[in-house]
């Protein structure tokens, strides 16, 4: 036997219970206020990790460096430099999952974007 009807059937049982509904999960736990706690917590966990990661993001962004003269860098003066996301780039490739490495590039980029525009911002 393939290994997929292997599983399907340690996982189900055959033929048709009481109620006429057939191929019946076997072990899988019934939803419990234990359960429901446990699950959500979870989820929260994992929430609170994300929101954790786009603040972080977020305020690398925000984070530039002055210097006490001046740059001339293709006809323009330039005496701040984007420190936080020179520094986010750097730390962003560490993140496992290309979908969420993506998304906090993103926040990244748009938060420097922004911050360079409009007079916000961590000037150190």
């Amino acid at each position: 036997m393939p290994k997929q009807k292997l599983w399907l059937k340690k996982r189900t049982t055959r033929g048709r219970d009481d109620r006429g509904i057939s191929r019946k999960v076997v072990g899988k736990p019934e939803l419990s206020r234990k359960n429901a706690v446990r699950e959500l917590y979870k989820n929260q966990k994992w929430y609170s990790h994300f929101l954790l990661k786009f603040v972080a993001c977020a305020l690398l962004g925000l984070i530039w460096l002055e210097v006490g003269f001046a740059i001339n860098l293709f006809g323009h003066s330039i005496s701040i430099f984007p420190l936080g996301f020179i520094l986010g780039l750097l730390i962003l490739p560490l993140e496992r999952v290309a979908k969420y490495r993506l998304v906090e590039f993103m926040i990244l980029f748009a938060v420097a974007t922004v911050s360079f525009f409009w007079p916000i911002g961590i000037i150190l």
